[in-house]
């Protein structure tokens, strides 16, 4: 698509995993196959955005060279014909900054970047970030809330902190969720007609009800059809279909068959959900960069039968 920042994230963000061998060695190869393969399928420019390098993807741990073998080879199997975007995790400013004109520079359209967490860093220091990556690249800012990365006692965005964001003429969407419920709503419906808001919560259908404009995704990479269908009913407005389809496809199976502290969410790293979901689901991605743990087998067992009761296969 084309590299500016007045285009705007829509859709469903459909993170793409990192496929490695058992040695961790990036599979160009593959990665390449399966983005074609998701374009031969469906996902077009009006579905959303193919994501690399983003929580689901390992960003966080891949190493700077493998970090732009991904970036190239997402920007020349779309070859502009759908929006992308790539991950960017940094505590230095200046790293992230030069990261984000790697990515322009190779067309890419948008770069999902987070706050720095080291030490829980102030709401000044966040914006600084964020406005020193913004002034030094010329791509559209995808901002990534990730409160459960920052030490205690813990941050999310807050309202001044996107009356902030709102000068930064790069800042053109919000991967969004929170701990709070009520904060996520509330910042979406004041914020709407500014930032396009991403709903990573997917609480059923109120993220969009209050103004969100897609979401994201990752069972698509194995069932296009979901993301596809998905998005038919989140931009028709068709609020109580998505809530039935939300509900069988995963809260209910979730709720049932998934035991508190069975969850993946409690490990160091998003390659142990991915590969744990993908496992279950028939695709084999290769293990989880160290050190991020592999799921044992009651877990992956569980999960196994989520994927079944829900009908994603």
């Amino acid at each position: 698509m084309n590299n500016t920042s007045k285009q705007k994230p829509s859709g469903a963000l459909l993170s793409l995993p990192t496929f490695k061998d058992s040695d961790f060695n990036l599979l160009l190869d593959r990665q390449r196959i399966h983005i074609r393969w998701l374009l031969d399928n469906g996902f077009t420019k009006d579905v959303g955005t193919l994501a690399i390098a983003g929580g689901m993807g390992e960003g966080y741990f891949l190493e700077d060279e493998e970090w732009r073998s991904l970036v190239d080879t997402l920007a020349s199997e779309t070859n502009n014909s759908v929006p992308t975007c790539v991950g960017i995790y940094e505590m230095s400013a200046r790293t992230a900054a030069k990261k984000a004109q790697y990515a322009a520079k190779a067309g890419i359209d948008f770069i999902q970047l987070t706050p720095p967490h080291y030490l829980l860093p102030s709401e000044d220091e966040i914006f600084t970030h964020f406005k020193h990556v913004n002034d030094s690249a010329q791509i559209g800012i995808i901002s990534y809330n990730t409160p459960w990365a920052m030490p205690n006692p813990g941050y999310e965005f807050s309202r001044s902190l996107f009356e902030k964001f709102a000068d930064l003429e790069n800042m053109v969407g919000i991967k969004w969720s929170g701990f709070n419920a009520k904060h996520v709503l509330q910042m979406i419906r004041l914020f709407k007609d500014r930032f396009n808001f991403l709903d990573n919560n997917r609480l059923f259908s109120h993220g969009a009800r209050m103004g969100s404009v897609g979401f994201t995704e990752f069972y698509g990479n194995v069932a296009p059809r979901l993301t596809l269908k998905l998005w038919d009913l989140y931009k028709n407005k068709r609020y109580n279909e998505l809530d039935e389809f939300e509900l069988k496809l995963e809260f209910d199976p979730e709720t049932k068959l998934i035991g508190s502290g069975q969850s993946p969410a409690n490990f160091m790293g998003e390659g142990t959900a991915s590969n744990m979901m993908l496992a279950a689901m028939g695709m084999d991605i290769g293990p989880p960069f160290p050190a991020q743990s592999i799921v044992d087998e009651d877990i992956q067992k569980s999960f196994g039968k989520f994927v079944q009761k829900s009908g994603l296969i």
